[in-house]
Protein backbone atom coordinates (compact mmCIF):
# COMPACT_ATOMS: atom_id res chain seq x y z
CA UNK A 1 0.00 0.00 0.00
CA UNK A 2 1.09 3.45 -0.89
CA UNK A 3 2.07 5.79 1.79
CA UNK A 4 0.00 9.04 2.66
CA UNK A 5 1.00 11.81 0.79
CA UNK A 6 0.82 14.87 2.63
CA UNK A 7 1.03 18.04 0.04
CA UNK A 8 1.64 21.60 2.75
CA UNK A 9 1.41 25.10 2.20
CA UNK A 10 3.58 27.32 3.25
CA UNK A 11 2.44 30.62 4.38
CA UNK A 12 0.43 30.95 7.39
CA UNK A 13 -0.04 27.39 7.58
CA UNK A 14 4.15 26.57 8.17
CA UNK A 15 4.99 29.92 8.96
CA UNK A 16 3.48 33.57 10.52
CA UNK A 17 2.82 35.93 6.72
CA UNK A 18 -0.22 37.63 7.06
CA UNK A 19 0.22 39.38 10.63
CA UNK A 20 3.00 41.00 9.08
CA UNK A 21 1.21 42.61 6.24
CA UNK A 22 -1.31 43.06 8.75
CA UNK A 23 1.01 45.61 11.12
CA UNK A 24 2.34 47.20 7.56
CA UNK A 25 -1.41 47.83 6.61
CA UNK A 26 -2.18 49.63 10.01
CA UNK A 27 1.16 51.47 10.01
CA UNK A 28 -0.29 52.90 5.94
CA UNK A 29 -3.69 53.44 7.96
CA UNK A 30 -2.05 55.62 10.40
CA UNK A 31 -0.10 57.40 7.70
CA UNK A 32 -3.05 58.34 5.98
CA UNK A 33 -4.40 59.49 8.88
CA UNK A 34 -2.07 61.86 9.72
CA UNK A 35 -2.39 63.06 6.00
CA UNK A 36 -6.07 63.84 6.92
CA UNK A 37 -7.65 61.04 5.10
CA UNK A 38 -10.05 58.44 6.99
CA UNK A 39 -8.62 55.56 8.22
CA UNK A 40 -10.93 52.78 7.65
CA UNK A 41 -11.27 54.77 3.87
CA UNK A 42 -7.93 53.94 3.35
CA UNK A 43 -8.25 50.00 4.42
CA UNK A 44 -11.44 49.94 2.29
CA UNK A 45 -9.41 51.24 -0.74
CA UNK A 46 -6.59 49.22 -0.01
CA UNK A 47 -8.54 45.93 -0.74
CA UNK A 48 -10.29 46.84 -3.33
CA UNK A 49 -7.15 47.65 -5.25
CA UNK A 50 -5.28 44.89 -3.89
CA UNK A 51 -8.62 42.57 -5.60
CA UNK A 52 -7.75 44.24 -8.88
CA UNK A 53 -4.15 43.54 -8.95
CA UNK A 54 -3.88 40.50 -7.32
CA UNK A 55 -5.08 38.25 -10.31
CA UNK A 56 -2.92 40.45 -12.72
CA UNK A 57 0.55 40.58 -10.68
CA UNK A 58 0.60 38.05 -8.08
CA UNK A 59 1.60 37.81 -4.63
CA UNK A 60 4.97 39.20 -4.65
CA UNK A 61 5.70 41.52 -1.76
CA UNK A 62 7.20 44.10 -3.88
CA UNK A 63 3.42 44.35 -5.50
CA UNK A 64 1.98 44.88 -1.68
CA UNK A 65 4.11 48.07 -1.43
CA UNK A 66 2.92 49.07 -5.04
CA UNK A 67 -0.90 48.84 -4.29
CA UNK A 68 -0.15 50.84 -0.95
CA UNK A 69 1.73 53.96 -3.13
CA UNK A 70 -1.47 53.25 -5.57
CA UNK A 71 -4.20 53.65 -2.90
CA UNK A 72 -2.47 56.53 -1.46
CA UNK A 73 -2.91 58.42 -4.91
CA UNK A 74 -6.33 56.96 -5.14
CA UNK A 75 -7.38 59.17 -1.72
CA UNK A 76 -5.54 61.91 -3.12
CA UNK A 77 -7.83 61.90 -6.68
CA UNK A 78 -11.02 61.52 -4.88
CA UNK A 79 -10.62 64.35 -2.76
CA UNK A 80 -8.86 66.38 -5.71
CA UNK A 81 -5.11 66.48 -4.05
CA UNK A 82 -1.59 66.30 -5.32
CA UNK A 83 0.28 63.37 -4.05
CA UNK A 84 3.40 64.51 -2.34
CA UNK A 85 6.98 62.72 -3.20
CA UNK A 86 7.89 62.67 0.75
CA UNK A 87 4.37 61.01 1.37
CA UNK A 88 4.78 58.50 -1.36
CA UNK A 89 8.42 57.32 -0.22
CA UNK A 90 7.33 56.54 3.49
CA UNK A 91 4.32 54.92 2.16
CA UNK A 92 6.53 52.80 -0.19
CA UNK A 93 8.77 52.44 2.54
CA UNK A 94 6.27 50.85 4.61
CA UNK A 95 5.08 48.42 1.99
CA UNK A 96 8.70 47.10 1.94
CA UNK A 97 8.96 46.18 5.70
CA UNK A 98 7.05 42.59 4.55
CA UNK A 99 10.14 41.70 1.89
CA UNK A 100 12.34 40.23 4.29
CA UNK A 101 10.28 39.62 7.64
CA UNK A 102 11.99 37.21 9.85
CA UNK A 103 10.76 33.39 9.63
CA UNK A 104 8.72 32.48 12.78
CA UNK A 105 7.27 28.86 12.55
CA UNK A 106 3.53 28.37 13.81
CA UNK A 107 3.15 26.43 17.14
CA UNK A 108 4.22 22.42 16.61
CA UNK A 109 5.21 23.02 12.90
CA UNK A 110 8.62 21.85 13.29
CA UNK A 111 8.33 18.57 15.45
CA UNK A 112 5.15 17.90 13.44
CA UNK A 113 6.69 18.17 9.82
CA UNK A 114 10.00 15.79 11.50
CA UNK A 115 7.42 13.20 12.69
CA UNK A 116 5.70 12.99 9.33
CA UNK A 117 8.32 12.85 7.33
CA UNK A 118 9.55 9.03 8.65
CA UNK A 119 6.17 7.61 7.52
CA UNK A 120 4.33 10.12 5.26
CA UNK A 121 5.32 11.52 1.57
CA UNK A 122 5.63 15.53 2.46
CA UNK A 123 5.51 18.09 -0.68
CA UNK A 124 5.61 21.47 0.14
CA UNK A 125 3.22 23.41 -1.91
CA UNK A 126 3.60 27.24 -2.21
CA UNK A 127 2.84 30.57 -4.00
CA UNK A 128 4.29 33.49 -5.18
CA UNK A 129 7.63 35.05 -6.18
CA UNK A 130 9.99 32.14 -6.98
CA UNK A 131 12.74 33.76 -5.26
CA UNK A 132 11.08 34.89 -2.08
CA UNK A 133 9.25 31.58 -1.63
CA UNK A 134 12.20 29.82 -2.03
CA UNK A 135 14.29 32.31 0.84
CA UNK A 136 11.68 31.72 2.94
CA UNK A 137 11.53 28.13 2.80
CA UNK A 138 15.25 27.80 3.10
CA UNK A 139 15.56 30.20 6.21
CA UNK A 140 12.37 27.91 7.76
CA UNK A 141 15.00 25.23 7.88
CA UNK A 142 11.81 22.43 7.00
CA UNK A 143 13.38 21.91 3.55
CA UNK A 144 15.28 18.48 4.52
CA UNK A 145 11.83 16.93 5.30
CA UNK A 146 9.89 17.56 1.88
CA UNK A 147 10.31 14.40 -1.03
CA UNK A 148 9.90 17.99 -3.75
CA UNK A 149 8.95 21.66 -3.44
CA UNK A 150 7.03 23.03 -5.51
CA UNK A 151 6.58 26.99 -6.15
CA UNK A 152 3.42 28.13 -8.53
CA UNK A 153 1.87 31.29 -9.38
CA UNK A 154 -1.34 30.07 -8.35
CA UNK A 155 -2.17 26.91 -6.80
CA UNK A 156 -5.54 25.57 -8.96
CA UNK A 157 -6.80 22.01 -9.29
CA UNK A 158 -4.44 21.58 -12.25
CA UNK A 159 -1.48 22.12 -10.53
CA UNK A 160 -2.40 19.94 -7.88
CA UNK A 161 -3.42 17.03 -10.73
CA UNK A 162 -0.22 17.59 -12.24
CA UNK A 163 1.56 16.70 -8.70
CA UNK A 164 -0.94 13.76 -8.58
CA UNK A 165 0.74 12.48 -11.56
CA UNK A 166 4.18 13.30 -11.36
CA UNK A 167 5.23 11.93 -8.03
CA UNK A 168 3.01 8.59 -8.57
CA UNK A 169 0.70 9.96 -5.91
CA UNK A 170 -2.80 7.69 -4.93
CA UNK A 171 -5.54 10.84 -4.55
CA UNK A 172 -7.19 8.34 -2.21
CA UNK A 173 -4.65 8.64 0.14
CA UNK A 174 -3.12 12.50 -0.62
CA UNK A 175 -4.15 15.13 1.07
CA UNK A 176 -3.68 19.11 0.45
CA UNK A 177 -2.95 21.00 4.26
CA UNK A 178 -3.59 24.63 4.51
CA UNK A 179 -5.39 27.98 6.19
CA UNK A 180 -6.83 29.16 2.74
CA UNK A 181 -9.99 27.95 1.60
CA UNK A 182 -9.23 29.66 -2.16
CA UNK A 183 -6.00 28.48 -2.38
CA UNK A 184 -5.64 25.01 -0.61
CA UNK A 185 -9.34 23.71 0.44
CA UNK A 186 -11.28 24.47 -2.71
CA UNK A 187 -8.80 23.25 -5.24
CA UNK A 188 -8.28 19.84 -3.41
CA UNK A 189 -11.63 19.09 -3.63
CA UNK A 190 -11.91 19.96 -7.26
CA UNK A 191 -8.79 17.98 -7.63
CA UNK A 192 -10.38 14.93 -5.79
CA UNK A 193 -7.85 14.62 -3.16
CA UNK A 194 -8.36 15.42 0.45
CA UNK A 195 -8.43 18.82 2.00
CA UNK A 196 -7.54 19.65 5.66
CA UNK A 197 -8.48 23.34 6.52
CA UNK A 198 -6.03 24.61 9.19
CA UNK A 199 -7.30 28.43 9.65
CA UNK A 200 -4.90 30.83 10.29
CA UNK A 201 -5.65 33.35 13.49
CA UNK A 202 -5.26 36.67 11.41
CA UNK A 203 -6.42 35.35 7.82
CA UNK A 204 -6.58 37.58 4.53
CA UNK A 205 -9.60 38.35 3.49
CA UNK A 206 -8.43 37.79 -0.38
CA UNK A 207 -8.13 34.18 0.75
CA UNK A 208 -11.50 33.75 3.01
CA UNK A 209 -13.79 32.14 0.12
CA UNK A 210 -16.53 29.62 1.05
CA UNK A 211 -15.37 25.99 1.18
CA UNK A 212 -16.99 24.84 -2.13
CA UNK A 213 -18.03 21.33 -0.10
CA UNK A 214 -17.57 21.52 3.96
CA UNK A 215 -18.63 17.82 4.19
CA UNK A 216 -15.06 17.00 2.37
CA UNK A 217 -13.35 18.96 4.43
CA UNK A 218 -11.20 17.95 7.38
CA UNK A 219 -10.92 20.83 9.85
CA UNK A 220 -8.32 21.02 12.87
CA UNK A 221 -7.52 23.63 15.17
CA UNK A 222 -3.53 23.31 15.31
CA UNK A 223 -1.18 22.02 13.03
CA UNK A 224 0.49 19.43 15.42
CA UNK A 225 -3.28 17.66 15.25
CA UNK A 226 -2.24 16.42 12.14
CA UNK A 227 -0.21 13.65 14.13
CA UNK A 228 -3.46 12.42 15.17
CA UNK A 229 -5.01 12.09 11.65
CA UNK A 230 -2.03 10.28 10.73
CA UNK A 231 -0.01 8.34 13.77
CA UNK A 232 2.89 6.55 12.44
CA UNK A 233 2.50 3.05 11.98
CA UNK A 234 2.54 0.89 15.43
CA UNK A 235 5.75 -1.01 14.38
CA UNK A 236 7.88 2.14 14.28
CA UNK A 237 9.44 3.05 17.53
Amino acid sequence: MKKIALILDADDTLWENNVFYEEATDAFAERMAREGFDPQRARETLARIEQERVPVYGYAPQEFARSLVLTYHQLCQEDGRIPRPEVEAEVEAIGNRVVEYPIILLDGVAETVAALSRHCRLFLLTKGDPKVQRDKVDRSGLAPHFEAIHIVPEKKPEVLRDLLVRHNLDPHRTWMVGNSPRSDVNPALAAGIGAIHIPYHRPWSWEEVPVADPERVVRLSRFRDLLQLFPPPEDEP
